[in-house]
């Protein structure tokens, strides 16, 4: 049960838990538990809940307001809807976004809805002849995959930028790629990676790696 209290200088302090009574008037001895004909002798009253207004938690807030007090002297909850905003819009679509789906994405890396069928021929073409001149790197296009899946890109990266560089596949191919990609909600360091983009390396943990002075040649921090 939530309380209203009301203080003598018409103060409100709303939510407010009956056993909060005692630290507000430290210097009153409660009985344990409280009741509630005590409590409203210090203006702390039960305030009856209502209903949950119907609204859309994506695009719509519920607020609440203080407490209504009706004819018959008791208290009643208030809550009206407002439109969210697009910040917040913007953060119940991350939080509730779907998780990543790999295997949509590997099966024969599938177009988006309406693609055409030439985007996935046209990728696996450019393998294809990228097999002929790179076979390590094409091979190693599976395993970067599932390695992928753990935050690990630093094979798959590699791989699929020497297929790019030897049979780059048509551009609206490539294009169509990417977007099955995010259609999948692929992590975005992945997708960037899928559009040939050099991307930030990782420890096993998740972590940024640094770049190795020791190392001036090499870009540990790039892959």
């Amino acid at each position: 049960m939530i309380y209203r209290l009301k203080n003598d200088d018409g103060s409100i302090v709303y939510p407010f838990v009956k056993e909060q009574l005692r630290s507000t008037f430290p210097n009153t001895s409660f009985p344990f538990p409280i009741s509630d004909e005590t409590a409203a002798d210090f203006g702390c009253l039960p305030v009856q809940t209502i209903e949950r207004p119907e609204h859309d938690p994506r695009t719509q807030r519920l607020v609440e307001g203080d407490p209504e007090e009706l004819e018959d002297g008791t208290l009643q909850q208030v809550l009206t809807v407002r439109d969210a905003t697009p910040e917040e819009v913007a953060a119940y679509d991350e939080a509730n976004k779907p998780g990543p789906d790999w295997a949509r994405f590997k099966l024969g890396l599938l177009p988006s809805p309406g693609a055409p069928d030439s985007s996935v021929v046209a990728i696996n073409q450019a393998i294809s002849v990228a097999f002929q001149v790179v076979p390590v790197a094409v091979l190693g296009l599976s395993s970067g995959l599932a390695k992928a899946e753990n935050g690990d890109l630093a094979e798959f990266s590699g791989s699929w930028r020497a297929v790019l560089a030897v049979a780059p596949p048509p551009p609206e191919a490539l294009a169509e790629l990417v977007g099955l990609a995010e259609l999948c909600y692929l992590p975005a360091e992945f997708v960037a990676a899928i559009a040939g983009q050099r991307v930030r390396a990782r420890d096993s943990q998740g972590r940024f790696l640094p770049d190795d002075p020791a190392t001036p040649d090499v870009d540990e921090a790039w892959i």
